[in-house]
């Protein structure tokens, strides 16, 4: 889904990439970043969070965005090299071989799409087995989610158990679990680990 210019403004704030950093750093503490190379991050907007990684870490990311504008902007904000590529692609449909990654992220990215259950089947063909996928959003109440039905053919409106049940239905399995209370929804904090041998 196409954001506006104020979802953009918002998304694309300095701040709230920091905010991220430290969310990210406190997870690759806890699974242990020494075996994470390739990276994957869902909905990079201007490449903050993908150029944190590859500096800190040292790790190979790619920052993929359905919106070819905030690719555009993230390639003239940083540099690509080695370690570090942009690219427009749809999170449904990731145009990279089986298994091509140790880690995925996505944070505040599925309230962008509606259809967020492909984006799940296509998180776990592209994770290595005993890959990792860092996931941060939000989630709806399910009275909150019938009231926002007229808008789910453009957003993900879903709740966090529907959510949930659709990354054990693809083989990920949940490690670590965190509610974090922002704003008027909670958000959902999640690390899951492909499981070994999952179809």
């Amino acid at each position: 889904m196409e954001m506006t210019l104020l979802e953009k403004h918002l998304v694309n704030r300095e701040s709230k990439g920091r905010h991220n950093f430290e969310l990210l750093r406190q997870r690759l503490n806890e699974i242990g970043r020494e075996r994470i190379h390739h990276v994957l991050e869902l909905g990079c907007g201007v490449g903050y969070v993908s150029v944190f990684l590859a500096k800190a870490y040292k790790m190979r990311v790619i920052g993929i965005d359905f919106d070819t504008e905030q690719i555009r902007r993230a390639r003239s904000l940083h540099r690509e090299g080695e370690l570090l590529r942009f690219q427009a692609l749809e999170a449904s449909r990731l145009a990279f071989s089986d298994a091509s990654f140790d880690l995925v992220v996505s944070q505040n990215v599925f309230h962008h799409i509606a259809g967020w259950q492909r984006v799940v089947q296509e998180v776990g063909r592209v994770l290595r087995d005993g890959g990792y996928f860092i996931w941060l959003d939000l989630a709806f109440p399910s009275l909150v989610k019938k009231l926002l039905q007229p808008w789910s053919k453009t957003h993900g409106i879903y709740t966090f158990e529907e959510v949930r049940k659709e990354l054990q239905k693809d083989g990920l399995i949940q490690l670590f679990y965190e509610r974090i209370r922002r704003g008027l929804f909670a958000h959902h904090h999640l690390i899951l680990q492909k499981a070994t041998n999952s179809v």
